[in-house]
Protein backbone atom coordinates (compact mmCIF):
# COMPACT_ATOMS: atom_id res chain seq x y z
CA UNK A 1 0.00 0.00 0.00
CA UNK A 2 1.23 3.61 -1.11
CA UNK A 3 2.38 5.78 1.72
CA UNK A 4 0.43 8.43 -0.57
CA UNK A 5 -3.04 9.67 -0.66
CA UNK A 6 -5.84 6.68 0.39
CA UNK A 7 -9.02 6.82 -0.95
CA UNK A 8 -11.95 5.83 1.37
CA UNK A 9 -15.17 6.24 -0.69
CA UNK A 10 -15.37 10.33 -0.28
CA UNK A 11 -12.85 10.96 1.78
CA UNK A 12 -8.81 10.78 0.58
CA UNK A 13 -6.08 11.15 3.60
CA UNK A 14 -3.18 12.83 2.24
CA UNK A 15 -0.44 10.71 4.46
CA UNK A 16 2.66 12.74 3.27
CA UNK A 17 0.83 15.37 5.46
CA UNK A 18 -0.24 13.36 8.28
CA UNK A 19 2.18 13.54 11.72
CA UNK A 20 1.78 9.76 11.95
CA UNK A 21 2.27 7.20 8.88
CA UNK A 22 -0.03 4.97 7.16
CA UNK A 23 0.32 1.99 9.19
CA UNK A 24 -1.96 0.18 6.51
CA UNK A 25 1.16 0.16 4.27
CA UNK A 26 3.34 -2.23 6.36
CA UNK A 27 3.46 -5.53 5.96
CA UNK A 28 3.28 -6.55 9.82
CA UNK A 29 3.22 -5.12 12.98
CA UNK A 30 7.01 -6.02 13.38
CA UNK A 31 7.64 -3.79 10.66
CA UNK A 32 5.56 -0.92 11.66
CA UNK A 33 7.47 -0.85 14.91
CA UNK A 34 10.65 -0.82 12.92
CA UNK A 35 10.26 2.03 11.05
CA UNK A 36 7.52 3.97 12.96
CA UNK A 37 8.82 7.80 13.41
CA UNK A 38 6.52 10.56 15.20
CA UNK A 39 6.55 13.71 13.43
CA UNK A 40 4.59 16.25 15.73
CA UNK A 41 4.83 20.19 14.65
CA UNK A 42 6.24 22.94 17.19
CA UNK A 43 2.81 24.62 16.75
CA UNK A 44 -0.70 22.07 17.04
CA UNK A 45 -4.17 22.97 17.95
CA UNK A 46 -6.80 20.33 18.29
CA UNK A 47 -9.72 22.33 16.84
CA UNK A 48 -8.26 23.56 13.74
CA UNK A 49 -6.55 20.04 12.90
CA UNK A 50 -10.27 18.28 13.31
CA UNK A 51 -12.63 21.17 12.25
CA UNK A 52 -10.82 24.14 10.99
CA UNK A 53 -9.02 22.30 8.18
CA UNK A 54 -11.98 20.25 7.10
CA UNK A 55 -14.11 23.21 6.58
CA UNK A 56 -14.03 24.09 3.23
CA UNK A 57 -15.32 21.19 2.49
CA UNK A 58 -19.25 22.39 2.76
CA UNK A 59 -20.75 19.23 2.64
CA UNK A 60 -18.65 16.83 4.37
CA UNK A 61 -20.57 15.43 7.34
CA UNK A 62 -19.09 15.13 10.36
CA UNK A 63 -21.72 13.99 12.67
CA UNK A 64 -24.67 11.74 12.64
CA UNK A 65 -26.62 12.48 15.92
CA UNK A 66 -29.65 10.91 17.17
CA UNK A 67 -31.26 11.91 20.36
CA UNK A 68 -33.72 9.86 22.04
CA UNK A 69 -37.36 11.17 21.95
CA UNK A 70 -36.34 14.24 20.04
CA UNK A 71 -35.15 12.92 16.19
CA UNK A 72 -31.83 13.16 14.92
CA UNK A 73 -29.19 16.17 13.45
CA UNK A 74 -26.32 16.46 11.18
CA UNK A 75 -23.35 18.32 11.16
CA UNK A 76 -21.03 19.41 8.09
CA UNK A 77 -17.08 20.60 9.02
CA UNK A 78 -18.36 23.68 7.91
CA UNK A 79 -21.18 23.96 10.16
CA UNK A 80 -18.76 23.13 13.54
CA UNK A 81 -16.55 25.50 12.27
CA UNK A 82 -19.12 28.37 12.14
CA UNK A 83 -20.97 27.56 15.41
CA UNK A 84 -17.72 26.93 17.55
CA UNK A 85 -16.27 30.25 15.84
CA UNK A 86 -19.40 31.96 17.41
CA UNK A 87 -18.89 30.46 20.73
CA UNK A 88 -15.38 31.33 21.07
CA UNK A 89 -16.01 34.97 20.21
CA UNK A 90 -18.71 34.67 22.89
CA UNK A 91 -16.50 33.50 25.64
CA UNK A 92 -13.92 35.89 24.70
CA UNK A 93 -16.06 38.82 24.83
CA UNK A 94 -17.04 37.65 28.33
CA UNK A 95 -13.17 37.72 29.27
CA UNK A 96 -12.29 34.48 28.63
CA UNK A 97 -8.67 33.87 27.42
CA UNK A 98 -5.87 31.47 27.17
CA UNK A 99 -5.16 28.99 30.05
CA UNK A 100 -8.30 29.71 31.30
CA UNK A 101 -10.66 26.56 32.01
CA UNK A 102 -14.08 25.90 31.03
CA UNK A 103 -16.06 23.81 32.46
CA UNK A 104 -18.72 21.38 30.48
CA UNK A 105 -21.68 19.25 32.42
CA UNK A 106 -23.66 18.42 29.05
CA UNK A 107 -25.26 15.13 27.37
CA UNK A 108 -26.36 16.33 23.63
CA UNK A 109 -22.72 15.74 21.86
CA UNK A 110 -23.09 18.36 19.43
CA UNK A 111 -23.24 21.27 21.91
CA UNK A 112 -20.55 19.33 24.24
CA UNK A 113 -18.15 19.03 21.27
CA UNK A 114 -18.66 22.57 19.95
CA UNK A 115 -17.75 23.55 23.49
CA UNK A 116 -14.75 21.84 23.63
CA UNK A 117 -13.52 23.11 20.15
CA UNK A 118 -14.70 26.79 20.78
CA UNK A 119 -12.65 26.36 24.04
CA UNK A 120 -9.23 25.08 22.39
CA UNK A 121 -9.84 27.81 19.73
CA UNK A 122 -8.91 30.34 22.03
CA UNK A 123 -6.64 28.22 24.17
CA UNK A 124 -8.31 27.83 27.21
CA UNK A 125 -8.41 24.08 28.84
CA UNK A 126 -11.71 22.47 28.14
CA UNK A 127 -12.47 20.82 31.65
CA UNK A 128 -15.47 17.58 30.73
CA UNK A 129 -17.77 16.40 33.67
CA UNK A 130 -20.32 14.30 34.37
CA UNK A 131 -24.36 14.92 33.89
CA UNK A 132 -24.40 12.24 37.35
CA UNK A 133 -22.77 14.69 39.16
CA UNK A 134 -23.85 16.16 42.43
CA UNK A 135 -23.39 19.49 43.88
CA UNK A 136 -20.70 18.12 46.11
CA UNK A 137 -18.61 16.79 43.34
CA UNK A 138 -19.66 19.96 40.62
CA UNK A 139 -18.28 22.29 43.80
CA UNK A 140 -15.05 20.62 44.31
CA UNK A 141 -14.16 20.24 40.43
CA UNK A 142 -14.85 23.62 39.68
CA UNK A 143 -13.00 25.14 42.24
CA UNK A 144 -10.25 22.53 42.19
CA UNK A 145 -10.11 24.07 37.92
CA UNK A 146 -10.52 27.50 39.04
CA UNK A 147 -13.11 27.34 36.26
CA UNK A 148 -14.07 30.76 34.49
CA UNK A 149 -17.20 29.75 32.82
CA UNK A 150 -19.47 26.44 32.69
CA UNK A 151 -21.44 24.97 29.82
CA UNK A 152 -24.38 22.98 31.87
CA UNK A 153 -27.68 21.41 30.43
CA UNK A 154 -30.10 22.80 31.63
CA UNK A 155 -31.76 20.04 33.79
CA UNK A 156 -28.55 20.95 35.91
CA UNK A 157 -28.89 24.46 36.30
CA UNK A 158 -30.24 24.15 40.18
CA UNK A 159 -27.16 22.01 41.13
CA UNK A 160 -24.97 24.12 39.23
CA UNK A 161 -26.29 27.16 41.17
CA UNK A 162 -25.91 24.55 44.75
CA UNK A 163 -22.43 23.89 43.64
CA UNK A 164 -21.14 27.94 42.70
CA UNK A 165 -22.06 29.16 45.98
CA UNK A 166 -18.69 28.73 47.45
CA UNK A 167 -16.96 29.28 44.24
CA UNK A 168 -16.21 32.97 42.98
CA UNK A 169 -14.57 32.04 39.93
CA UNK A 170 -16.94 31.99 37.63
CA UNK A 171 -18.11 34.69 35.54
CA UNK A 172 -20.64 33.14 32.89
CA UNK A 173 -22.25 30.21 32.67
CA UNK A 174 -23.80 28.79 29.31
CA UNK A 175 -26.78 26.99 29.44
CA UNK A 176 -27.48 24.32 26.91
CA UNK A 177 -31.12 24.26 26.79
CA UNK A 178 -34.34 26.15 26.04
CA UNK A 179 -35.04 29.10 28.69
CA UNK A 180 -32.51 30.51 30.85
CA UNK A 181 -32.51 30.18 34.89
CA UNK A 182 -31.01 32.84 37.17
CA UNK A 183 -27.86 32.49 38.67
CA UNK A 184 -27.37 35.35 41.37
CA UNK A 185 -24.02 37.07 40.45
CA UNK A 186 -23.00 35.22 37.55
CA UNK A 187 -24.34 35.91 33.88
CA UNK A 188 -26.36 33.15 32.36
CA UNK A 189 -26.89 32.85 29.06
CA UNK A 190 -28.70 30.08 26.30
CA UNK A 191 -26.68 28.21 24.10
CA UNK A 192 -28.65 29.43 21.01
CA UNK A 193 -28.95 33.06 22.34
CA UNK A 194 -24.81 33.46 22.98
CA UNK A 195 -24.18 36.38 20.25
CA UNK A 196 -21.05 36.05 18.71
CA UNK A 197 -19.53 36.30 14.58
CA UNK A 198 -18.58 33.12 12.83
CA UNK A 199 -15.26 33.77 11.82
CA UNK A 200 -12.27 33.29 14.15
CA UNK A 201 -8.84 33.16 14.08
CA UNK A 202 -7.98 30.46 16.58
CA UNK A 203 -4.86 31.01 19.51
CA UNK A 204 -1.93 29.54 17.59
CA UNK A 205 -1.23 26.93 20.76
CA UNK A 206 1.99 25.04 20.98
CA UNK A 207 1.53 21.12 21.00
CA UNK A 208 2.09 21.20 25.02
CA UNK A 209 -0.20 23.44 25.70
CA UNK A 210 -3.00 22.41 28.20
CA UNK A 211 -5.95 21.22 26.49
CA UNK A 212 -8.34 19.48 28.79
CA UNK A 213 -7.95 18.58 32.56
CA UNK A 214 -9.86 15.41 33.32
CA UNK A 215 -11.00 14.26 36.93
CA UNK A 216 -10.33 10.73 37.55
CA UNK A 217 -13.55 8.69 39.06
CA UNK A 218 -12.44 9.15 42.97
CA UNK A 219 -12.67 5.61 43.80
CA UNK A 220 -9.83 6.34 45.82
CA UNK A 221 -9.10 9.84 47.98
CA UNK A 222 -10.27 13.20 45.90
CA UNK A 223 -10.06 13.16 42.56
CA UNK A 224 -7.32 14.23 40.46
CA UNK A 225 -7.08 16.63 37.69
CA UNK A 226 -5.42 14.85 34.95
CA UNK A 227 -4.15 17.27 32.76
CA UNK A 228 -3.43 16.37 29.00
CA UNK A 229 -2.38 18.60 25.72
CA UNK A 230 -3.00 19.03 22.28
CA UNK A 231 -0.46 16.85 21.23
CA UNK A 232 -1.93 14.26 23.06
CA UNK A 233 -4.86 13.55 20.27
CA UNK A 234 -1.90 12.65 17.92
CA UNK A 235 -0.68 10.59 20.63
CA UNK A 236 -3.93 8.07 19.90
CA UNK A 237 -3.69 7.68 16.22
CA UNK A 238 -1.18 5.10 15.96
CA UNK A 239 -3.98 2.80 18.52
CA UNK A 240 -6.75 4.56 15.78
CA UNK A 241 -5.35 3.33 12.89
CA UNK A 242 -4.67 0.09 14.57
CA UNK A 243 -7.80 -0.87 16.50
CA UNK A 244 -10.22 0.66 13.58
CA UNK A 245 -8.06 -1.00 11.11
CA UNK A 246 -8.32 2.24 9.24
CA UNK A 247 -5.88 1.61 6.21
CA UNK A 248 -7.17 -1.79 5.48
CA UNK A 249 -10.80 -1.34 4.35
CA UNK A 250 -11.80 0.93 1.35
CA UNK A 251 -15.48 2.23 2.11
CA UNK A 252 -17.13 4.85 3.37
CA UNK A 253 -15.64 5.31 7.14
CA UNK A 254 -18.75 6.15 9.71
CA UNK A 255 -17.54 5.22 13.37
CA UNK A 256 -19.98 4.52 16.08
CA UNK A 257 -18.74 6.20 19.11
CA UNK A 258 -20.70 4.64 21.97
CA UNK A 259 -18.65 6.13 25.50
CA UNK A 260 -20.07 8.90 27.93
CA UNK A 261 -18.32 12.70 26.70
CA UNK A 262 -17.97 13.45 30.14
CA UNK A 263 -14.64 11.23 29.50
CA UNK A 264 -11.57 11.29 27.17
CA UNK A 265 -12.49 7.69 25.70
CA UNK A 266 -15.39 9.71 24.18
CA UNK A 267 -14.13 12.54 23.46
CA UNK A 268 -11.05 11.07 21.77
CA UNK A 269 -13.30 8.46 19.87
CA UNK A 270 -14.60 11.52 18.43
CA UNK A 271 -11.74 13.60 17.52
CA UNK A 272 -10.30 10.71 16.17
CA UNK A 273 -12.43 10.23 13.59
CA UNK A 274 -12.86 14.05 12.55
CA UNK A 275 -9.04 14.16 12.30
CA UNK A 276 -9.21 12.09 9.24
CA UNK A 277 -12.19 13.97 7.73
CA UNK A 278 -14.90 11.27 8.63
CA UNK A 279 -17.85 11.37 10.41
CA UNK A 280 -19.22 9.45 13.60
CA UNK A 281 -22.19 8.70 14.69
CA UNK A 282 -23.59 9.42 18.42
CA UNK A 283 -26.32 8.42 20.46
CA UNK A 284 -27.67 10.40 23.16
CA UNK A 285 -30.04 8.45 25.63
CA UNK A 286 -32.07 10.01 27.97
CA UNK A 287 -33.52 6.53 29.62
CA UNK A 288 -30.11 4.49 29.79
CA UNK A 289 -28.42 1.70 27.77
CA UNK A 290 -30.50 -0.50 25.64
CA UNK A 291 -29.25 -3.53 23.65
CA UNK A 292 -32.20 -3.15 21.55
CA UNK A 293 -31.06 0.55 20.54
CA UNK A 294 -27.62 -0.51 19.53
CA UNK A 295 -29.15 -2.88 16.75
CA UNK A 296 -31.46 -0.20 15.30
CA UNK A 297 -29.14 2.31 15.04
CA UNK A 298 -26.12 0.05 13.05
CA UNK A 299 -29.15 -1.20 11.07
CA UNK A 300 -30.11 2.46 9.98
CA UNK A 301 -27.00 4.47 10.15
CA UNK A 302 -24.71 1.55 8.86
CA UNK A 303 -21.94 2.35 11.07
CA UNK A 304 -18.34 0.66 9.81
CA UNK A 305 -16.94 0.52 13.19
CA UNK A 306 -18.47 0.81 16.73
CA UNK A 307 -17.14 0.86 19.88
CA UNK A 308 -19.43 -2.10 22.12
CA UNK A 309 -17.84 -2.72 25.39
CA UNK A 310 -18.64 -6.09 26.87
CA UNK A 311 -20.97 -4.49 29.23
CA UNK A 312 -23.12 -3.99 26.44
CA UNK A 313 -22.03 -6.74 24.37
CA UNK A 314 -23.29 -9.32 26.91
CA UNK A 315 -27.20 -8.02 26.61
CA UNK A 316 -26.38 -8.09 22.94
CA UNK A 317 -26.07 -11.52 22.87
CA UNK A 318 -29.41 -12.35 24.35
CA UNK A 319 -31.16 -10.87 21.45
CA UNK A 320 -31.88 -12.09 18.24
CA UNK A 321 -29.95 -10.21 16.09
CA UNK A 322 -31.03 -11.40 12.78
CA UNK A 323 -33.87 -8.72 12.57
CA UNK A 324 -31.48 -6.13 12.01
CA UNK A 325 -29.17 -5.33 8.70
CA UNK A 326 -25.72 -5.57 10.40
CA UNK A 327 -23.54 -6.03 6.67
CA UNK A 328 -21.75 -2.54 6.90
CA UNK A 329 -20.28 -3.34 10.47
CA UNK A 330 -16.41 -4.11 9.61
CA UNK A 331 -14.51 -3.93 12.96
CA UNK A 332 -15.83 -3.68 16.58
CA UNK A 333 -13.37 -1.72 19.30
CA UNK A 334 -13.60 -2.89 22.59
CA UNK A 335 -11.91 -2.08 26.29
CA UNK A 336 -12.46 -1.05 29.76
CA UNK A 337 -11.96 -4.96 30.52
CA UNK A 338 -10.93 -8.36 29.02
CA UNK A 339 -13.46 -9.69 26.02
CA UNK A 340 -14.44 -13.51 27.01
CA UNK A 341 -13.92 -15.74 24.38
CA UNK A 342 -17.83 -16.70 24.27
CA UNK A 343 -18.16 -12.55 23.12
CA UNK A 344 -15.26 -12.34 21.22
CA UNK A 345 -17.02 -15.52 18.83
CA UNK A 346 -20.11 -13.62 18.90
CA UNK A 347 -18.77 -10.58 17.47
CA UNK A 348 -16.74 -12.58 14.88
CA UNK A 349 -19.64 -15.11 14.18
CA UNK A 350 -22.83 -12.77 14.61
CA UNK A 351 -22.37 -9.30 14.07
CA UNK A 352 -19.69 -10.72 11.45
CA UNK A 353 -16.69 -7.82 12.35
CA UNK A 354 -13.54 -8.20 13.15
CA UNK A 355 -12.91 -7.78 16.97
CA UNK A 356 -9.93 -5.58 17.94
CA UNK A 357 -9.23 -4.58 22.04
CA UNK A 358 -7.74 -1.76 23.53
CA UNK A 359 -6.01 -0.92 26.45
CA UNK A 360 -5.94 2.81 27.95
CA UNK A 361 -6.25 5.26 30.77
CA UNK A 362 -6.93 8.97 31.31
CA UNK A 363 -2.95 9.35 31.98
CA UNK A 364 -2.21 7.81 28.81
CA UNK A 365 -5.07 6.72 26.41
CA UNK A 366 -4.85 4.24 23.55
CA UNK A 367 -1.30 2.89 24.36
CA UNK A 368 -2.02 -1.02 23.28
CA UNK A 369 -4.14 -2.52 20.90
CA UNK A 370 -5.00 -5.86 18.94
CA UNK A 371 -5.38 -5.71 14.82
CA UNK A 372 -6.80 -8.77 13.37
CA UNK A 373 -5.20 -7.20 9.85
CA UNK A 374 -1.54 -8.13 11.58
CA UNK A 375 -2.03 -11.13 13.87
CA UNK A 376 -4.80 -12.65 15.87
CA UNK A 377 -4.32 -11.76 19.58
CA UNK A 378 -5.89 -14.35 21.64
CA UNK A 379 -9.19 -13.27 23.49
CA UNK A 380 -9.20 -11.14 26.54
CA UNK A 381 -5.90 -10.14 26.28
CA UNK A 382 -4.37 -6.39 25.75
CA UNK A 383 -2.98 -7.12 22.32
CA UNK A 384 0.15 -5.13 21.49
CA UNK A 385 1.73 -2.02 22.36
CA UNK A 386 0.68 0.16 19.33
CA UNK A 387 3.69 1.52 17.22
CA UNK A 388 5.14 4.89 18.84
CA UNK A 389 4.71 3.62 22.13
CA UNK A 390 7.07 1.72 24.43
CA UNK A 391 5.29 -0.49 27.08
CA UNK A 392 6.48 -3.04 29.23
CA UNK A 393 5.88 -4.68 32.73
CA UNK A 394 8.37 -3.38 35.20
CA UNK A 395 8.57 -3.66 38.66
CA UNK A 396 8.98 -0.54 40.73
CA UNK A 397 12.69 -0.14 39.96
CA UNK A 398 11.60 0.42 36.77
CA UNK A 399 13.62 -2.77 35.77
CA UNK A 400 12.28 -4.62 33.26
CA UNK A 401 10.28 -8.11 34.54
CA UNK A 402 10.44 -11.67 33.02
CA UNK A 403 7.94 -13.17 30.48
CA UNK A 404 5.10 -14.39 32.83
CA UNK A 405 5.79 -11.98 35.92
CA UNK A 406 3.32 -9.91 36.84
CA UNK A 407 4.72 -6.37 37.70
CA UNK A 408 3.47 -2.73 36.50
CA UNK A 409 2.45 -1.99 33.11
CA UNK A 410 5.08 0.74 32.39
CA UNK A 411 5.19 3.66 30.00
CA UNK A 412 8.66 4.83 28.77
CA UNK A 413 8.94 8.77 28.83
CA UNK A 414 8.60 10.91 26.97
CA UNK A 415 5.42 10.03 25.18
CA UNK A 416 3.00 12.23 23.32
CA UNK A 417 0.18 10.22 24.74
CA UNK A 418 1.27 10.96 28.18
CA UNK A 419 -0.10 13.46 30.93
CA UNK A 420 1.48 17.01 31.20
CA UNK A 421 1.15 16.70 35.29
CA UNK A 422 -1.72 16.40 37.61
CA UNK A 423 -3.62 19.54 38.07
CA UNK A 424 -1.67 21.32 41.12
CA UNK A 425 -0.03 18.04 42.20
CA UNK A 426 3.20 18.08 42.05
CA UNK A 427 4.08 15.38 44.77
CA UNK A 428 1.68 12.94 43.24
CA UNK A 429 2.33 13.95 39.65
CA UNK A 430 5.95 13.09 40.55
CA UNK A 431 5.12 9.67 42.28
CA UNK A 432 3.62 8.66 38.78
CA UNK A 433 7.30 7.86 37.21
CA UNK A 434 9.58 5.49 38.42
CA UNK A 435 13.60 5.53 37.55
CA UNK A 436 13.93 9.41 37.49
CA UNK A 437 11.17 9.67 35.42
CA UNK A 438 12.00 6.95 33.01
CA UNK A 439 8.66 5.30 33.40
CA UNK A 440 5.44 6.23 34.17
CA UNK A 441 3.91 4.38 36.54
CA UNK A 442 0.29 3.04 35.23
CA UNK A 443 -0.66 1.66 38.39
CA UNK A 444 -2.12 -1.00 36.43
CA UNK A 445 -0.64 -4.86 36.57
CA UNK A 446 -0.55 -6.92 33.86
CA UNK A 447 2.22 -9.37 32.42
CA UNK A 448 3.87 -10.17 29.12
CA UNK A 449 3.53 -13.96 27.17
CA UNK A 450 5.82 -15.58 25.45
CA UNK A 451 4.31 -13.92 21.88
CA UNK A 452 4.96 -10.58 23.67
CA UNK A 453 0.70 -9.91 24.03
CA UNK A 454 0.30 -7.95 26.70
CA UNK A 455 -2.59 -9.42 29.56
CA UNK A 456 -4.11 -6.65 32.79
CA UNK A 457 -4.56 -8.26 35.78
CA UNK A 458 -5.61 -5.44 38.12
CA UNK A 459 -5.39 -2.69 39.27
CA UNK A 460 -1.88 -2.02 41.65
CA UNK A 461 -3.86 -1.25 44.98
CA UNK A 462 -6.70 -4.07 44.03
CA UNK A 463 -4.34 -6.88 44.00
CA UNK A 464 -5.41 -9.87 46.78
CA UNK A 465 -2.91 -12.27 47.85
CA UNK A 466 -4.18 -15.30 48.99
CA UNK A 467 -2.03 -18.55 50.34
CA UNK A 468 1.05 -17.32 48.55
CA UNK A 469 -1.04 -16.30 44.83
CA UNK A 470 -1.31 -12.95 43.71
CA UNK A 471 -4.83 -12.94 42.20
CA UNK A 472 -6.50 -9.48 39.97
CA UNK A 473 -10.17 -9.40 40.96
CA UNK A 474 -10.46 -8.45 37.63
CA UNK A 475 -9.82 -11.71 35.96
CA UNK A 476 -12.47 -13.16 38.51
CA UNK A 477 -15.05 -10.58 37.78
CA UNK A 478 -14.67 -11.58 34.12
CA UNK A 479 -15.12 -15.01 34.35
CA UNK A 480 -18.31 -14.80 37.02
CA UNK A 481 -19.69 -12.51 34.54
CA UNK A 482 -19.91 -15.12 31.73
CA UNK A 483 -22.73 -16.93 33.74
CA UNK A 484 -25.92 -15.82 32.57
CA UNK A 485 -27.67 -15.67 36.43
CA UNK A 486 -25.17 -13.27 37.31
CA UNK A 487 -25.39 -9.24 36.56
CA UNK A 488 -23.03 -7.92 38.09
CA UNK A 489 -20.13 -8.98 40.32
CA UNK A 490 -17.68 -7.04 42.25
CA UNK A 491 -14.54 -8.89 43.94
CA UNK A 492 -11.87 -8.00 47.12
CA UNK A 493 -9.77 -9.54 49.29
CA UNK A 494 -11.11 -10.33 53.03
CA UNK A 495 -8.63 -10.49 55.72
CA UNK A 496 -8.13 -14.31 56.78
CA UNK A 497 -5.57 -16.10 59.41
CA UNK A 498 -4.91 -18.85 56.98
CA UNK A 499 -4.92 -17.70 54.11
CA UNK A 500 -3.95 -13.92 54.17
CA UNK A 501 -6.70 -12.98 52.03
CA UNK A 502 -9.33 -15.01 50.73
CA UNK A 503 -11.66 -14.04 47.53
CA UNK A 504 -14.84 -13.11 48.30
CA UNK A 505 -17.47 -12.21 45.93
CA UNK A 506 -20.64 -9.85 46.27
CA UNK A 507 -23.29 -10.95 43.37
CA UNK A 508 -26.04 -9.48 41.94
CA UNK A 509 -28.22 -11.69 40.10
CA UNK A 510 -30.02 -11.33 37.14
CA UNK A 511 -32.93 -12.70 39.12
CA UNK A 512 -32.93 -10.83 42.31
CA UNK A 513 -30.91 -11.20 45.16
CA UNK A 514 -31.71 -14.34 46.63
CA UNK A 515 -29.30 -16.63 49.01
CA UNK A 516 -29.10 -19.54 46.89
CA UNK A 517 -26.55 -21.83 47.57
CA UNK A 518 -26.50 -23.73 44.26
CA UNK A 519 -26.02 -20.22 42.11
CA UNK A 520 -22.66 -20.11 44.64
CA UNK A 521 -21.67 -23.56 43.55
CA UNK A 522 -21.98 -23.13 40.57
CA UNK A 523 -19.97 -20.22 40.61
CA UNK A 524 -17.33 -21.82 42.63
CA UNK A 525 -17.08 -24.20 40.04
CA UNK A 526 -17.07 -21.87 36.90
CA UNK A 527 -14.01 -20.43 38.33
CA UNK A 528 -12.02 -23.23 39.50
CA UNK A 529 -12.47 -24.67 35.99
CA UNK A 530 -12.21 -21.32 33.94
CA UNK A 531 -9.45 -19.68 36.06
CA UNK A 532 -7.45 -21.29 38.25
CA UNK A 533 -8.57 -23.54 42.11
CA UNK A 534 -6.70 -21.08 44.36
CA UNK A 535 -8.88 -18.23 42.02
CA UNK A 536 -12.33 -18.80 43.33
CA UNK A 537 -14.35 -17.03 46.12
CA UNK A 538 -14.40 -18.77 49.10
CA UNK A 539 -17.00 -16.63 50.26
CA UNK A 540 -20.11 -15.30 48.57
CA UNK A 541 -22.86 -12.48 49.17
CA UNK A 542 -26.02 -11.62 47.03
CA UNK A 543 -26.33 -7.63 46.92
CA UNK A 544 -29.45 -6.02 45.42
CA UNK A 545 -27.20 -3.59 43.18
CA UNK A 546 -22.78 -3.88 43.51
CA UNK A 547 -21.63 -0.12 42.97
CA UNK A 548 -19.55 1.19 40.35
CA UNK A 549 -18.57 4.71 39.47
CA UNK A 550 -20.46 6.53 36.24
CA UNK A 551 -17.88 4.77 33.82
CA UNK A 552 -18.57 1.05 34.84
CA UNK A 553 -15.65 0.54 36.98
CA UNK A 554 -16.73 -1.61 40.33
CA UNK A 555 -16.43 1.00 43.77
CA UNK A 556 -14.37 -1.60 45.83
CA UNK A 557 -14.20 0.59 48.55
CA UNK A 558 -17.64 0.79 48.83
CA UNK A 559 -17.67 -3.31 49.08
CA UNK A 560 -14.63 -3.51 51.67
CA UNK A 561 -16.67 -0.50 53.54
CA UNK A 562 -19.87 -2.94 53.64
CA UNK A 563 -17.80 -6.06 54.60
CA UNK A 564 -16.38 -3.93 57.51
CA UNK A 565 -19.65 -2.79 58.83
CA UNK A 566 -21.40 -6.71 58.18
CA UNK A 567 -18.06 -7.92 60.66
CA UNK A 568 -18.78 -4.95 63.04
Amino acid sequence: MSPGNTQFGSISIDWESEPVPNLGQYDSYEQARANFEWDIPETFNIATDVVTRHADRRGQVALFQRIEDEGEQTYTFWQLERESNRLANALEARGVGQGDRVAIVGARSDRVMLAHLAAWKLGAVSVPLSTLYGADALEFRLSDCDASAVFVDQDLSETLADALESIDTVECVVEMGGTTSHIEGIETVGFDEIDGETSYEAVETAADDPALILYTSGTTGRPKGVVQDHQSLLGWLPSFQMCFELPWHDSDPLLYATPDLAWIGGINLVLGSWHYGFPAFRYDSRTGFDPKTVFENIDRYGPTRAVLVPGMLKPMSQLDASQYDLDALQVVMSGSEPVSEQLHEYVTETLGANLNEMYGQTEAMHLVTSCSQWFDADPGSLGYPAPGHDVRIIDEDGTECETGETGIIGLKSPDPTMLVELWNDDEATERKFVADGEWMNTDDLGYCDEDGQLWFKSRADDLIITNGYRVGPAEVEDSIRELDQVREVGIIGVEDDGRGEIIKAYIEPSGGVADDDQLKEVVRSHVKTNLAKYEYPREITFIDEVPTTVTGKIKRTKLEEHERESQA
